[in-house]
């Protein structure tokens, strides 16, 4: 028996059908099914990290691109759980969301609220919070206010006093939606004549006459109508170019100031999650109140060298911390979070439109628990040893053994299978990160038509954080210019991972499996995790965290 032919063996056994319905089967993928540990969602709001976007409302880049309500709709179907609405007064349908000084154009603020209300619980039924970056005037907070009643009814959460010096768990907040806003306005001085108007006013001219101009015309409107539409065809002139906030300062009595004061109660009374601007952490020790505060990328890089891990962290156990891109990254593309999560930051905040390196280390680490939005951070990061490991957790050992379906890759090279090869990244934490490079494959070297790679490598990985770290696999495209193409990738929480030979699918950069119509797009990867301390292979990964 031994010695039968190889063309005996085939016909008896099919190795290619046994590859098909053992190893490319859907119960043999690279991670479970996730599912929600409901007994974690009990703790709060600060012991968790929340999967959230910036400038939602974006389509595109920073300056020019539309904002759409579709764009939030997409965030909220991508699994995200915190929204980012810049607001400003607007016209006559009511205030309005714009990138504030760029030629973007504005949507209403209230058709905004009505898609996250449509689709804020689509994918989950955790609460969702919705952060105001509120330059509406005084005067207008209360139509905000009256708009997010109108539109979220029962969903708004309205935080009772008893609630305000404690965050309430995700639990206890399902199907809520939950408002995050500075609470201190913008003074508006009525001895200062000039107005937003200026920007306007210099642009179309080449002259800044809005200290005269403006102000003599606001008096003679408000003098021969009401201080109302004043503002109002002050405020449509300019409109959108600028927000026309201190224009209504020149013109309203110290009666209309009282009622702004009435209507920045009103909306206050919304919010839950206080945004305040502190320096540093330091700042945080004396206050009593819960609150958040709002990082860009490069002032957590330098809190973190000026003050450590440490203290940020302990910051974030109690307090909310929200990380977002710079300013600089007008393309929309995004930092690397990994920074943002080894620190406890609840929120590190990306352009969900830019759909890049990021954004895939982003989606996959919130496939864990049931990809809810909301995943609980390692003790090490709320309790009262806090500051990263100094050991490594454990060895991750990935063989990528081959690869399936890679004709429908045919596009990339003259309808060819071009000359393709693997990298696979540790990414999501700042300690954990590491890349390595398979062989590349060409299909001339095979042989037969049908010829799908083997590459049969392994590569090892000394895991710090196996709780913050994700896998991520890139499939790229050998080139003649400087920069190989994207092909595909596939991230997973490294906590999710299934030791064995194991199937990995492969997806576009926007999160689309690439095969389809009975095709495959797949790669076989063999996986082997060691406990450093005991060096024996461990079946539940999750446990070293514990």
């Amino acid at each position: 028996t031994l010695f039968r032919s190889v063309k005996t063996l085939r016909d008896e056994y099919d190795v290619d059908a046994a590859f098909q319905s053992f190893v490319l089967a859907s119960g043999n993928l690279l991670i479970g099914k996730s599912t929600v540990d409901e007994d974690s969602m009990n703790e709060p709001l600060s012991h968790y990290f929340i999967n959230s976007s910036h400038n939602t409302y974006l389509h595109g880049h920073q300056l020019f691109s539309n904002p759409s309500a579709t764009a939030i709709k997409r965030a909220l179907l991508h699994g995200c759980r915190v929204i980012e609405l810049d607001c400003y007064d607007g016209g006559r349908n009511g205030p309005i969301v714009m990138h504030g000084r760029t030629a973007t154009s504005p949507i209403t603020f209230r058709n905004a609220i009505r898609i996250i209300n449509e689709f804020s619980h689509a994918m989950s039924n955790y609460p969702v919070l919705i952060t105001l970056e509120n330059n509406c005037s005084h005067w207008k907070c209360s139509e905000l206010a009256q708009i997010l009643h109108e539109e979220l009814g029962e969903k708004l959460f309205v935080p009772p006093e008893e609630v305000r010096e404690s965050w309430l768990s995700p639990a206890a907040l399902r199907g809520k939606i939950l408002i995050r806003s500075k609470l201190k306005y913008r003074e508006e001085s009525r001895a200062n004549s000039s107005c937003w108007c200026s920007c306007w006013c210099s642009s179309s001219s080449g002259k800044n006459t809005a200290n005269t101009d403006c102000a003599a015309h606001l008096k003679w409107l408000a003098a021969n109508g009401s201080a109302v539409d004043a503002v109002q065809k002050i405020r449509d002139r300019c409109f959108p170019v600028c927000r026309a906030q201190n224009v209504r300062a020149c013109a309203l009595s110290p009666s209309d100031e009282t009622n702004t004061a009435t209507s920045a109660t009103d909306f206050s009374s919304l919010v839950y999650v206080e945004n305040v601007k502190l320096p540093t952490p330091h700042q945080s020790t004396s206050l009593k109140p819960l609150h958040s505060c709002s990082w860009s990328e490069s002032k957590l890089v330098s809190q973190v060298e000026e003050i450590g891990r440490e203290l940020i962290a302990r910051f974030a156990t109690r307090h909310m911390l929200r990380c977002y891109p710079s300013a600089k990254r007008i393309m929309s593309d995004n930092y690397d979070p990994s920074l943002a999560w080894s620190v406890g930051a609840q929120m590190a905040a990306l352009n969900f439109q830019a759909d890049d390196i990021s954004m895939w280390v982003n989606r996959g680490k919130f496939l864990a628990n049931g990809g809810c939005g909301f995943v609980r951070k390692p003790e090490y990061l709320m309790g009262s040893k806090l500051g990263p490991p100094s050991v490594p957790a454990c060895t991750l050992n990935i063989t990528v053994v081959a690869c399936s379906g890679w004709n429908t890759f045919e596009r990339f090279h003259s309808y060819e299978t071009p000359t393709t090869y693997i990298r696979v990244s540790l990414a999501g934490s700042f300690l954990d990160n590491k890349s390595c490079v398979t062989s590349a494959f060409s299909k001339r070297k095979q042989i037969g038509p049908y010829a799908q790679p083997f590459f049969n490598e392994t590569f090892s990985f000394d895991i710090f954080e196996p709780r913050l770290s994700t896998i991520l696999f890139t499939v790229h495209a050998k080139e003649s210019t400087a920069h190989d193409a994207f092909v595909a990738q596939s991230c997973f929480p490294v906590t999710l991972l299934r030791p064995g030979t194991r199937l990995v699918p492969l997806y576009d950069q926007y999160g689309k499996y690439v095969g389809g119509q009975g095709k495959t797009a797949c790669m076989v990867v063999k996986i082997k995790i060691f406990d450093l301390d005991k060096k024996r292979t461990r079946r539940e990964l999750a446990s070293l965290t514990e």
